[in-house]
Parts: structure tokens; sequence; C-alpha cells
């Protein structure tokens, strides 16, 4: 009579009977799916705090965007809505801020004449200065006043001779009619690596010298002062925009974007603004972008290598607990099917129960696989690379843990099927286990032996699994990249090999003794090697690894 059975209701039975096992093959799938995560997390974690460490080493113009123009007052705010949008377009990969500089011409003392002038200075407005210098003396200007407020650097404010409360009289160089008084109200001081600042002389020394004029300056206004200076005469002005990408929220998956979109930047303008703006891009970050993403390819390429070794073992481990779980419950399965178990009920209770193991396990990875990686920044030779920090969930990490699970639970139900039709099968097959592996009795180990042995002699001459293609391109080498894990597969199932041999002269010392312990284990252990060598293939591959 076929047997009737609530799947859910029994799977939850089963495994409450058997929980000790079952709690051991779920602290092993844990303990793989987030192996296998966490060199995801790892390699991400180790690739951006290079990336980030990379690009933040660069010079400030090589690491942002600037697109500059002569223009009208008049003009600006169109064009600013014009511009504005496409830098940000083009930082879509990182987000970032765009701020505004406005330089006027250049000023110089009225009481020299002016052939006689060699020292000049200008007027400049930047947007958010406050939040990215520090104020050591005064305080910031206010627009409007009379006379204008200005603020200067330190360094300029040392070659100038200026310090909070002087007040200066300027007269522009190309309109002798244009005169500005203005009061210094603030100083501030600026890092030499600050990206608003571009690197630019003048901002970060407060001195240029160009054949027989000298620059100091400049002098920071507030904008609607700046636009003002002109009056009613529309003096053009110097704007530029300049995009600073947020480095620390660039993933090394969005440096192609950033840098297409860096590199696209001029021709998009072209097609948004009036073609007799004559905007200027000026950027070194496709550039940038080109060697640090050479440099992330080759280090990430060592994760990768160690990795894909993780999966080795992780899926080995996925392996011994379905063989675990199925030499438990093999005497069980044979008599469900001799009632009647249909192979549907038989799959569908498995799946259930590798959903029940697996899909908590994959769940928890991505979690414990970022905890992994902090303990690993936090402590050890990795400490203070800023593992912490850069360790996060990216999408990787998550397809790679769901894949994990499904992987499992595939493994969990795909033995149930060669399970004997009847109990006596069943214990039969127990009983009558093989000596040998059928990789074993292919060669498929020595073949795995040999084929490593050549990938890792490749690979020790190149130095790393990267090859140019038809194109002159950097890419991994699919065969250098898997070298070190078949030579991992190969070497621990040729091992395989050597241990029955070795449990054969330990059963014939071991029978020669007077305790029975030793001479039972010994003959257990030479007559079913591969029951025992199942757990000493997991130790072998992680001593390996």
């Amino acid at each position: 009579m076929p047997i009737r059975t609530g799947l859910p209701g029994a799977v939850v039975q089963r495994s409450l009977a058997d929980w000790p096992v079952v709690l051991a093959a779920w602290l092993l799938l844990v303990c793989a799916t987030t192996l296998l995560a966490t060199g995801v997390v790892y390699g991400d974690a180790v690739a951006s705090g290079g990336l980030h460490r990379a690009l933040l080493a660069a010079p400030p113009r090589d690491r942002t965007l600037e697109v500059g123009l002569s223009t009208l007052p008049g003009s600006l705010d169109g064009l600013d809505r014009l511009i504005r949008p496409e830098i940000e377009r083009a930082m879509a990969a990182t987000g970032g801020d765009v701020v505004r500089v406005v330089r006027s011409g250049s000023f110089a003392d009225p009481a020299i004449p002016a052939a006689d002038v060699t020292e000049l200075t200008q007027f400049q407005s930047l947007d958010g200065l406050e939040s990215r210098t520090t104020l050591v003396a005064g305080a910031w200007p206010r627009a409007g006043a009379e006379p204008v407020e200005a603020t200067v650097s330190d360094a300029a404010a040392a070659a100038m001779g200026l310090a909070v409360g002087d007040r200066l009289s300027l007269v522009s160089r190309l309109d002798t009619t244009l005169t500005n008084a203005v009061v210094i109200s603030g100083i501030w001081r600026a890092g030499p690596d600050e990206a608003v600042l571009l690197g630019d002389e003048l901002l970060t020394t407060g001195t240029t010298i160009a054949g027989p004029y000298t620059t100091r300056g400049p002098l920071v206004i507030r904008e609607a002062d700046l636009l003002a200076i002109g009056g009613a005469r529309q003096t053009r002005i110097e704007v530029s925009w300049r995009g600073l990408p947020a480095i620390e929220s660039l993933r090394v998956d969005g440096v192609d974007a950033l840098r297409n979109g860096a590199a696209d930047l001029a021709a998009r303008l072209r097609g948004t603004i009036p073609a007799n703006a004559s905007a200027r891009v000026s950027t070194g970050l496709p550039t940038l972008l080109d060697d640090v993403g050479r440099s992330v390819l080759v280090s990430r390429s060592g994760v990768i290598l160690l990795t894909i070794q993780f999966a080795v073992l992780a899926g080995y481990a996925v392996v011994l607990v379905a063989g675990m779980l199925i030499e438990r419950r093999r005497s069980e399965i044979a008599l469900m099917r001799s009632r009647g178990a249909s192979s549907f009920h038989l799959i569908a209770m498995a799946v259930l129960e590798a959903a029940f193991l697996a899909v908590p396990a994959a769940i928890l990875a991505p979690f414990l696989a970022v905890g992994v990686v902090a303990l690993l920044g936090a402590f050890g030779p990795t400490a203070g690379l800023g593992l912490t920090d850069s360790a996060q969930i990216g999408q990787s990490a998550i397809v790679v843990a769901a894949a994990a699970g499904l992987a499992c639970i595939v493994a969990l139900t795909v033995p149930t099927l060669t399970v004997a039709a009847s109990p006596a099968g069943a214990r039969a097959a127990q009983g009558r286990q093989a000596r040998t592996t059928l990789a074993q009795r292919l060669g498929l180990d020595l073949a795995l032996v040999a084929v490593a042995a050549v990938a890792l002699w490749q690979l020790r001459l190149y130095g790393a699994p990267l090859t140019q293609n038809a194109r002159g391109s950097l890419g991994l080498d699919p065969l250098l990249v898997a070298a070190p894990a078949i030579g991992l597969v190969g070497g621990a199932v040729l091992a395989l090999r050597v241990v029955p041999r070795i449990a054969e002269l330990g059963e014939r010392l071991l029978v020669r003794g007077r305790g029975l312990v030793g001479s039972l284990g010994g003959r257990q252990l030479a007559r079913r090697p591969l029951r025992y060598t199942r757990a000493a293939l997991l130790l072998m591959l992680a001593a390996a690894l």
C-alpha cells in the first residue's frame, strides 16, 4: 500500500529526530557558504581599498573634472543649467559635488602707474569653500557688504602681508575707471591635496609668476559681489565647473562607468551648449583610471586564485555533508521506497530538507563574511589596510551566496536518487563499499595533476594569471586562474591512493599487537577506506589551501 505523508511535517519530524546530525550538517554548510562569500567580500575590500588609496594619492587635477569657459555674467545661470547636469551624469558611478568657480580679470594698486605695475591680484568665488577649508582667523565674507568683504589663504596673506581688517583699493588692469575697495574679513587654510583647489598654484601657494608679472592672492569673495564688480558694463568673466567625484563611494565595478563618463563629457557638451561658448574640458580621470584599473586587476587576480580554491574546499564540504546525511538515512529511504514512495516524494522531501538547511546558511553567509573581513582588517598582518571600512555586502557577494545555497540544495538532493529500492539492498551497499573512487579508476587524478603541473609552470613563468588579448587589453586567463585549484583537487584525490595503502600497512602492524581496539580499528579502516578518507580529504584540502 502506498504511503501517505505530509511532506513538510515529515521533513521537520526527520530533522528533529536527527537534530545532532542536522545541526552539524547545517554548521558545515554555514562555514562553506561563508567561506565563498568571504572570498568575494575580501577581494572587493582589497580592490576597493587599493583603488581609493591610489586615486586619493594622485594629483587633484587628475582625479577631478573641470569645464571652463569665458562668458558674460548674464549668461552664467543659463550655462550652469546645461553644464552641471552633464558633469553629474559623468560622475554617476560615484556621485559627488559640482562646484562653480568664477574668476575676474587682474587688478593692481591704483597708486602705482600702469607702466610700472608688476604686482597683480584677482578676485575669485568658490562654492562651498567653507566646508573644505579651515578658517584660521576672522570670519567668512558676507555678500553685499560695503566695502566688499574678502578672505585669503594663509599663504596669500603671508605673501601680500595682509591681516584680518586690512583694507585694499584696487583698479582693474583692463578698465582703469573700474576701482574696488576691499576689506579682509578672514584667513583660511587648505590642505595641499584638497580637490576643489585642483592643485592651482595661486590657490595653494598664494603666488604665481608669469613673465614680468607676479600675481598674488586670490581675494575670495562672494559670487554675487564678483558679478557686480563690472556694474552695468558686463565685463567678461572666467568660469569653471569642477566635478569632484566621491572617491570613497567608487566600487571596482564602477571604474569603467566613471572612466567612460569622464571620457565622453566633452562630446556631450558639444551637443548641449552653444558652440560660441567654447567650453574646455580638462580631466586626467580616464588615463588615471586606466592605470589604476590595471593595477587593481593584477592585485585582484591573486585574490581570485585563492577564492577559487575556497570554492573547491567549500564544494567538497557540501559533498561531505550530503554523504553524511545519505549514509545516515540510506535504510530509511530504502524502506520508504519499498513501501511505495515515488521518486517525486523522495525528491520533494530531500529538497525541503536541503532548503531547510541551505537557505538560512545562504542568508547568513554575506553578513558573516563581512564580519570575518572586518576582523581580518582589525587584527593580524592585514590590520591597518582599511579592510574594515571597505568590507561591504556587494551584489557579487549576494549572488555568490545565493549560488552556493542553490548548489547546496542540489548536492543534498541528488544522492537520494542513488539509494537502493529495498532495505536489503541499502544494507548491502553500506557493507560493500568500493575501495577506489571513480576518478581513481579512470585515472582522472593523474590527469589533473599533469594539467595542474603545466598550468602552474606557466603561472610561475608569467608571474600572474593575466594575458593580453588581440586588442592588447589585459584579461584573466581561465586556465592560469584555475591552475592552483586544479592542483589542489588533483593532489588531494591522488593522496586518496596513498591513504588506503597506509591503512593496509597499519592493519598489518596493529593486528600483531595485543590490543583489541587498535586491531579492529585498523581492519575497519583498511576494509572501507573511502568512508574514512572523506574527512581526511577535507583536512588535506584545508591544509593544502
